[in-house]
C-alpha cells in the first residue's frame, strides 16, 4: 500500500491561560488521510476539532503550545515550527475557515486576495495571477467579472465559494474545510457540499471536513473521526459508525440526528461538555453516559482496534475492564 499523504501522530495542543494554569485541548490524537480522501471530524462544538486543524496549518496563537507529529508527503511539517509549516502552508495546505465574511479582507477586492498566496508563493504572479484567479472563479460557480468585486457585495454562498476558489489557488494536495456551511440556508449548503465533492474527485484533492452536523458527513466524506473532550472517541468508515456504533457517544450523536428512512424518536445528549482546563478522571464521557460502569470513573480508556479500520476508546470494547468490573 502506498504511504499516506497525511498522517497525524499524538497530536497534543494546549493553551496557556492569563490567570495561570493550561487549557489541553488536544489530548493526542492520530489519524491518516489517503491521497483525494474525504475524512470528516465529528463531534459538539468545545471538542478540539477546530483547534486540531488550525495546528496542522500552524495558525495557532501566541499562547499555544503544540506536540507531535504532522507528517504530509514524508515530511514533517511542524518539526521546526513556523519555518517548517510557511513553505507548505496555502501551497501543499489549505483551508476553508469557517464563516466566509471572515476569512475576507472588507477593504480590499476578491481577486486581490486570491492572487496573494499565488504571490506570496511564486505559483504565479501578475497578470498570470490575476488570470488564474478569475479561472478559479468560474471553477467554483462565480463569473469571472466578480474578481472586482468586495467580499460585502457577494452573497454568503458566493462568498463560500470565493473561500474555496482561494484556498485552491496554489494547487494543494489538501484542503481543511472548517464547518463550511455555517450560517447559509439548506439548499446553498447542499451546494457547497456538492461543490466540494466534486472538486476533490476532479483535481484529487484530499479533503478534511469539520462539522457537528452527521448528515453533512454522510453527504460527503468515507471515513470520520468523532471527537470528544479533545480525543478521538472513534474512527473508522461512516457506514460502520452507523450501524454498529462501538462507543455510546458515537451512537448518542446519531441519535440525536433526525431520520428521513425511519420512525425512531429524536433524542439529546443530557449534560455538557467537561472543562478542558483540568484533566478528567476517568473517561471523559462517563458523566454523560447511559452505559457507564465502574471503570468509567477511574480508568482513562485506551484506543482499542474494534473492526477492519475502526478504533474506538471505551471499557466496553476491552475485556479486561468488564472482567474488572
Amino acid at each position: 500500500m502506498s504511504a499516506p499523504l497525511l498522517r497525524v501522530e499524538t497530536l497534543h495542543v494546549w493553551f496557556e491561560l492569563a490567570g495561570g494554569g493550561e487549557l489541553h485541548a488536544v489530548r493526542g490524537i492520530d489519524f491518516e488521510l489517503a491521497v483525494g480522501e474525504r475524512f470528516g471530524l465529528v463531534g459538539e462544538s468545545g471538542c478540539g476539532k477546530t483547534t486540531a486543524i488550525l495546528a496542522l496549518m500552524g495558525l495557532l496563537p501566541p499562547n499555544a503550545s503544540v506536540a507531535g507529529r504532522v507528517v504530509l508527503d514524508g515530511e514533517d511539517i511542524l518539526a521546526r515550527g513556523e519555518d517548517s509549516v510557511s513553505p507548505h502552508r496555502w501551497r501543499d495546505i489549505a483551508m476553508v475557515f469557517q464563516g466566509a465574511m471572515n476569512a475576507f479582507n472588507p477593504v480590499r477586492r476578491i481577486g486581490d486576495q486570491i492572487v496573494e498566496p499565488m504571490e506570496l508563493h511564486r505559483v504565479a504572479e501578475g497578470k498570470e495571477a490575476h488570470r488564474r484567479a478569475a479561472e478559479l472563479l468560474e471553477l467554483v460557480g462565480i463569473a469571472r467579472n466578480r474578481i472586482e468585486s468586495y467580499p460585502h457585495e457577494l452573497s454568503g454562498g458566493m462568498r463560500q465559494r470565493a473561500a474555496i476558489a482561494m484556498a485552491l489557488a496554489c494547487k494543494p494536495k489538501l484542503v481543511l474545510a472548517d464547518e463550511p456551511t455555517t450560517a447559509l440556508d439548506v439548499m446553498v449548503q447542499a451546494q457547497i457540499l456538492n461543490l466540494l465533492v466534486s472538486l476533490s474527485e476532479e483535481l484529487g484533492l484530499a479533503l478534511v471536513l469539520v462539522t457537528h452536523d452527521l448528515p453533512v458527513v454522510a453527504q460527503t466524506c468515507g471515513r470520520t473521526a468523532v471527537m470528544y473532550a479533545g480525543r478521538i472517541a472513534e474512527a473508522g468508515p461512516l457506514d460502520a459508525l452507523y450501524h454498529d456504533p462501538r462507543h455510546p457517544y458515537t451512537r448518542l450523536l446519531f441519535a440525536t440526528t433526525p431520520d428521513l428512512f425511519e420512525q425512531r424518536e429524536v433524542v439529546s445528549i443530557p449534560g455538557v461538555p467537561p472543562r478542558l482546563d483540568r484533566e478528567p478522571a476517568g473517561c471523559a464521557f462517563a458523566p454523560r453516559c447511559d452505559s457507564a460502569f465502574a471503570p468509567c470513573a477511574s480508568v482513562t480508556p485506551r484506543a482499542l482496534i474494534v473492526g477492519d479500520g475502526r478504533t474506538a476508546e471505551c471499557h466496553l470494547n476491552d475485556p479486561a475492564a468488564r472482567a474488572a468490573s
